[in-house]
């Protein structure tokens, strides 16, 4: 049994009412991270070393883009599914993102949006920037951004397991039952992490052309069925639905993400037909 008391603070300036915490930290390098992996994974495979470095430009520019869009996505995601009437009674506090609450299937959903505005603004200087080569870089190196941005919720001791009886159970400090829980945040952040390492290989190898969609497919069905897993080791999350449910609200928005990834999957392999 583990007992976890870390503060959710790395820094404090009250001064100036500045925070820094854990999880902003590891959301901000796991961004960094995931997106230095892609432009090396699509630097690396470009045949034509006269576009490397225009590539390199493009997708550099995208990931900017990339993290404002996400941070946007995934918060009005837990806003609408999750926050309940709170933020509708308390429209100040939508902004106030330190607070926690960020949606990963609000993050996706984002992300495909921004590579489809980001690649019809650019396909003509770069016609390699399709939707589907930069959906599969994403799918390829997600795993990274997913480990860490996981990593911070354990740190802020939030999104709990349900309880355990397994010797590597974790008592948190603010949950106020103290019983040891599932680090659920871990299960889950390892499992994409080594989801998004396949993809990757498979691209680097060729087995995987990027452009292609099967990556981009593998990512949402692989993500969308470890995110339904782990739901069955969480404690009752959003308020739209009750702990009686079938299912969770994070379970219903995952069935979209598998027939979407099942629908990539069936329009490559038309394109692959003779």
């Amino acid at each position: 049994m583990i007992h976890w008391e870390q503060s959710r603070t790395l820094l404090s300036f009250p001064q100036v009412g500045l925070h820094l915490s854990w999880y902003g930290i590891f959301f901000s390098l796991g961004i960094f991270l995931s997106s230095f992996a892609g432009i090396r994974l699509a630097t690396v495979l470009c045949k034509d070393p006269n576009m490397r470095k225009e590539l390199k430009t493009g997708l550099e520019n995208f990931a900017l883009g990339a993290l404002l869009v996400i941070v946007i996505g995934a918060r009005a995601f837990y806003v609408l599914f999750y926050g309940g009437r709170f933020y509708f009674e308390n429209p100040s506090e939508i902004i106030k993102i330190w607070k926690g609450g960020l949606s990963s299937h609000g993050a996706i959903i984002a992300l495909v949006i921004w590579s489809a505005a980001f690649s019809r603004f650019h396909i003509r200087r770069l016609p390699m920037l399709s939707v589907t080569y930069i959906c599969d870089i994403c799918g390829a190196v997600f795993g990274v951004a997913a480990l860490l941005i996981c990593v911070g919720n354990f740190m802020n001791q939030e999104i709990l397991g349900t309880p355990t009886s397994m010797p590597w159970g974790v008592v948190f400090a603010n949950d106020s039952s103290l019983i040891a829980r599932h680090p659920v945040q871990l299960y889950e952040g390892v499992s994409y992490l080594l989801l998004s390492l396949v993809l990757y290989w498979l691209c680097y190898r060729g087995s995987i052309r990027l452009g292609s969609g099967y990556s981009a497919a593998g990512a949402l069905i692989g993500v969308a069925s470890i995110r339904f897993c782990a739901e069955f080791f969480k404690t009752h999350q959003g308020s739209w639905l009750g702990e009686e449910s079938l299912l969770t609200i994070g379970q219903w928005l995952s069935i979209p993400m598998v027939f979407l990834g099942i629908g990539i999957l069936w329009i490559a392999s038309k394109k692959r037909e003779p």
